[in-house]
C-alpha cells in the first residue's frame, strides 16, 4: 500500500497513520489505513481491497504481482 504524501484537506504532510483495521467478507478482505493529518487535525481513510483467500501467502503473494 502506498502511504498518502500529503492531506487531502490542506495540503500538509505531517502525517500520522493510526492502528489498520481488517474486515473479512465472504470473497474479499477489506484493510481501512487510517491517518491523522498534524497541521489541520483532520482524519481520512484509505481502503485496501484485496480477494479473500485462506492463507496469509496467497494475500501476500497477490499484493506482490
Amino acid at each position: 500500500m502506498d502511504e498518502p504524501i500529503m492531506c487531502p484537506y490542506c495540503g500538509g504532510t505531517k502525517l500520522y497513520q493510526d492502528d489498520d483495521y481488517g474486515l473479512e467478507l465472504d470473497t474479499e478482505y477489506w484493510t481501512i489505513h487510517h491517518w491523522e493529518c498534524m497541521d489541520c487535525a483532520q482524519s481520512f481513510d484509505k481502503i485496501e481491497v484485496l480477494p479473500a483467500s485462506d492463507t496469509f501467502e496467497e494475500i501476500n503473494e497477490s499484493t506482490i504481482h
